[in-house]
C-alpha cells in the first residue's frame, strides 16, 4: 500500500469478472426457434386444411352436376338421340373445372361426349385412356366399375349411373382438372407464409426486445454478483474468489501474499444519528479514499456491512505488514467531508499472510479476523498483525463463551457475599453478592474473565436473572431464619435494564417471596448514560417497588452532575481506586471528601469500596461515611459464613475484625 497513486497512474486490478454464456442468447435462439416451429406447425395444418376442405367442395360439386346430367340423359339413351345427350352434357361448360364429359350405354359404348373450349379431343382422349377406364379395351370395364369418384394426378374423375324407372341404362363420367384447386391452395400458402414471415418477424423484435432486457437485467446481476452496491468495490463474492486465485498464483511463493480487514469502529453511531443514508456516502467516500491509497497490485473490496479487505500480492516479513497497516491507519487520518458533516472515520485493522498464517483461503480470513479483533480488545483504532497466540486466546475464547452458555443448566454458578458494614455501629447492615463460575475443567474462573464475554455474546441477561432469583431467595432464607434487618446487593447489567428491567425484578421477588425494601440493585456510571432517559424511568418503576437503587464504582465513568441529579438513586460507592491510597495520598482524600460532601447534599448514602486498613475506616468514618466493605471487614464469602456472622452480631462482645484469612486480591463483581 503506497500513500498516494501518482498523477495520471492508471490502476490495474488483478481482479476481473469472468463472464460466461449470455443467458439472453440462449433464451433468444430458444424463443426464435420456438415461435418458427410454430408457425411453421401452425401454418401447415391450416394450410392442410384448406386442401383438403376444397377438394372436398369441388368433389361434392362435381357430384352434383353428374347427377343432374345423369337424370336429364335417361331419356336420350333410352329413346337413342345422342344429339340430345350432347347438349345436355354441353351445360357443363359453365364450370371451367370440367375438361371432358362422357355419356355411356350398359355396354360402354360412348353415347355423347363434351369438351371443354379449348381442349383438343384427342389429347383429353389420350388422357382418358391413361388414366381412367373409359375408352379402348376397358370400355367393358366402366360399366362394372363402382361410382363415385377418384384422384389420379392433376385429374379428378367423377362417375355417376343413369337410372330409368329403376334400371341402370348408362353412366355419366365428368374429368376435371385440379389445377384450379391447386392454384387457390397456392394462394392460401403464399398467404400463410407472408402472415408467417411477419408474425416472425414481429416475434423476432419481441425477442430482441426481450433479449436486450434479459442482458440488461444479466449484466445487472452479474455486476451485483461480483461488486458491492453503495460503494462499487468488488464485494465479499469476489473477494473469496481473488484470494483464491491468488492461492493458485503468487500465494505459493516465497513472498506471498496479504490480506488486510479494516473493521469501522462504532459505525453504527454514524447510522444511529446521521441516518443510514449519510452512512451509505460515508462507506462511498471512504472507499474512494482506500482506492487512492492502493498500489497497482492491490485491490479493495468491501467484506460486509462496516468490513473492508484490501489484498496485497507480494508482501513478505512482519516489517512489510506492519507498514501495510501504518499506511491503513494514514489513510483513515484525515476526516471524511460527507454531506456538509466532517466525519472522523476510525477503524480495527487486522492482518495476515499467506502461507504463513493460514493454509487455505477461509483459514486466511479467520486469521485476519482474529487479529483485526485483538485491535479491538487493545482499544481500537489501531491494527494488530496475526500471530499464533492470538488464535489460542480466540478459540479458549470460543470454548469459555459455550461453556459459559450452559454453565446456569449444569448449576456452575455461585454467589458469594461480601459483608457491607455501618462504620458508626460497626454492625453488618447488608452484603454484595459477587458470582463466581465453578469450571469443571478452569476450577474458580473470575469475573474479569468473563462478565464482557457474557456482555458481547448477550447470555449476560440470562445470567443477571439468576443471579437475581439466587440472591432473593437466600434475602427470603435470612430473613426467615430472624436477620430481617439485612439488605442484598445485587449488581445489574446495561442489557438487563433495556430489557426491561422491573419485569425482572418482579419475577425474582415473586418466585422467592422476598421483602422488595431488603433488595438493593447496583448499576455503573457507564450503563447508564447510553439510553439516560429510559434507564431514569426503568430506575424510577424498580424505586417504586421499595427497591433502593445505588451507582458502583462512583468516579470511574462519566461522572457528570447533570446526570446524576435525573437519576432515582439512594447511594454512591465510591470505587476502590480512590480508597486504597487513604488516607495518605492528597489527591485521593480531596476526591473521597467531594465525593462525600456532594452526596449529603443530595441526601444520598455512601459507601466506601476496598477498605482494607484500620487507618482507612477511621479516616472514611470521621469525615462522614455510613458504610465500607472490604478485606477489613471481610472477603466475599458463602451464605453459611454469612449465616455465622449474623449470629456474631446478635451475641455480645467485637465483632470485628473478622478472622479471615488475608487476601492480596480485592474481590470481583458482577458488573
Amino acid at each position: 500500500m503506497s500513500a498516494q497513486l501518482a498523477p495520471g497512474e492508471r490502476r490495474q486490478d488483478p481482479f476481473r469478472v469472468r463472464q460466461g454464456p449470455r443467458l439472453g442468447n440462449r433464451l433468444a435462439k430458444a424463443l426464435v426457434t420456438t415461435a418458427g416451429a410454430a408457425l411453421l406447425v401452425a401454418g401447415l395444418i391450416f394450410d392442410s386444411f384448406v386442401y383438403y376442405s376444397l377438394r372436398s367442395a369441388m368433389i361434392d360439386d362435381l357430384m352434383v352436376q353428374a347427377r343432374i346430367a345423369a337424370d336429364n340423359s335417361s331419356a336420350a339413351i333410352l329413346f337413342d338421340d345422342p344429339k340430345a345427350a350432347t347438349e345436355t352434357l354441353g351445360v357443363l361448360h359453365a364450370s371451367p373445372s370440367i375438361l371432358r364429359a362422357e355419356l355411356r350405354d350398359t355396354h360402354g359404348r360412348l353415347f355423347a361426349v363434351y369438351h371443354a373450349p379449348g381442349s383438343g379431343p384427342e389429347r383429353l382422349v389420350g388422357e382418358m385412356h391413361e388414366t381412367s377406364p373409359a375408352g379402348g379395351a376397358q370400355a367393358a370395364a366402366i360399366a362394372t366399375m363402382p361410382h363415385g369418384h377418384r384422384i389420379a394426378g392433376d385429374r379428378l374423375y367423377v362417375s355417376q349411373p343413369v337410372h330409368e324407372a329403376q334400371r341402370v341404362v348408362g353412366s355419366v363420367w365428368l374429368m376435371a382438372s385440379l389445377d384450379p384447386l391447386y392454384r387457390r391452395v397456392a394462394m392460401h400458402v403464399g398467404i400463410t407464409v407472408l402472415a408467417t414471415l411477419l408474425a416472425f418477424g414481429l416475434a423476432f423484435v419481441l425477442v430482441i426486445r426481450i433479449r436486450r432486457d434479459v442482458d440488461a437485467a444479466e449484466s445487472r446481476l452479474d455486476y451485483l454478483a461480483y461488486f458491492d452496491p453503495v460503494t462499487g468495490l468488488p464485494n465479499r463474492h469476489a473477494a473469496n474468489e481473488q484470494i483464491e486465485r491468488l492461492i493458485g498464483t503468487v500465494g505459493r511463493t516465497s513472498q506471498g501474499f496479504a490480506l488486510m480487514l479494516l473493521d469501522l469502529d462504532d459505525f453504527k453511531v454514524v447510522n444511529d444519528t446521521l441516518g443510514h443514508d449519510i452512512g451509505d456516502q460515508l462507506l462511498r467516500a471512504l472507499a474512494a479514499r482506500l482506492t487512492q491509497h492502493l498500489r497497482s497490485a492491490e485491490v479493495a473490496f468491501r467484506f460486509g456491512g462496516d468490513e473492508f479487505v484490501v489484498l496485497a500480492p507480494r508482501l513478505a516479513g512482519r516489517a512489510s505488514l506492519e507498514q501495510l497497516g501504518r499506511t491503513a491507519m494514514l489513510a483513515l487520518e484525515t476526516p471524511l467531508e460527507v454531506a456538509g458533516h466532517e466525519i472522523q472515520v476510525r477503524s480495527s485493522i487486522g492482518v495476515a499472510q499467506f502461507p504463513a498464517d493460514a493454509g487455505d483461503a477461509a483459514g486466511l480470513v479467520r486469521a485476519a479476523d482474529t487479529a483485526m479483533y485483538d485491535a479491538k480488545g487493545r482499544g481500537k483504532n489501531t491494527f494488530s498483525i496475526f500471530d499464533a497466540e492470538m488464535e489460542r486466546i480466540a478459540r479458549s475464547r470460543m470454548r469459555l463463551d459455550a461453556d459459559l452458555r450452559r454453565a446456569i443448566e449444569r448449576d456452575e454458578l455461585r454467589l458469594l457475599y461480601q459483608p457491607i458494614v455501618d462504620l458508626k455501629q460497626q454492625r453488618m447492615v447488608g452484603v454484595e453478592a459477587l458470582l463466581r463460575w465453578m469450571h469443571p475443567e478452569l476450577g474458580i474462573v473470575a469475573p474479569a474473565e468473563f462478565i464482557a464475554l457474557a456482555e458481547s455474546s448477550g447470555v449476560i441477561v440470562d445470567i443477571g436473572q439468576w443471579v437475581l432469583h439466587t440472591a432473593c431467595r437466600q434475602l427470603r432464607s435470612w430473613t426467615d431464619a430472624g436477620h430481617g434487618g439485612l439488605y442484598v446487593a445485587v449488581n445489574v447489567s446495561a442489557r438487563q435494564i433495556r430489557r426491561g428491567l422491573r419485569q425482572q425484578v418482579e419475577a425474582a421477588l415473586e418466585a422467592s417471596g422476598a421483602d422488595p425494601r431488603g433488595l438493593e440493585l447496583e448499576i455503573t456510571e457507564h450503563s447508564m448514560v447510553e439510553d439516560i432517559d429510559s434507564n431514569v424511568a426503568q430506575l424510577a418503576a424498580v424505586r417504586a417497588l421499595g427497591i433502593r437503587v445505588a451507582v458502583d464504582d462512583f468516579g470511574t465513568g462519566l461522572s457528570s452532575l447533570a446526570y446524576l441529579k435525573r437519576l432515582p438513586i439512594n447511594k454512591l460507592k465510591i470505587d476502590r481506586t480512590f480508597v486504597k491510597d487513604l488516607p495518605g495520598d492528597e489527591d485521593d482524600a480531596a476526591i473521597a471528601l467531594a465525593v462525600m460532601s456532594m452526596a449529603r447534599s443530595l441526601g444520598l448514602n455512601v459507601v466506601a469500596e476496598g477498605v482494607e486498613t484500620e487507618a482507612q475506616r477511621d479516616f472514611l468514618a470521621r469525615h462522614g461515611c455510613e458504610c465500607a466493605q472490604g478485606f477489613l471487614f471481610g472477603p466475599a464469602v458463602d451464605p453459611a459464613t454469612v449465616t455465622e456472622l449474623l449470629r456474631r452480631h446478635q451475641a455480645p462482645g467485637p465483632v470485628w475484625p473478622v478472622p479471615f484469612p488475608p487476601s492480596g486480591r480485592a474481590p470481583l463483581r458482577l458488573a
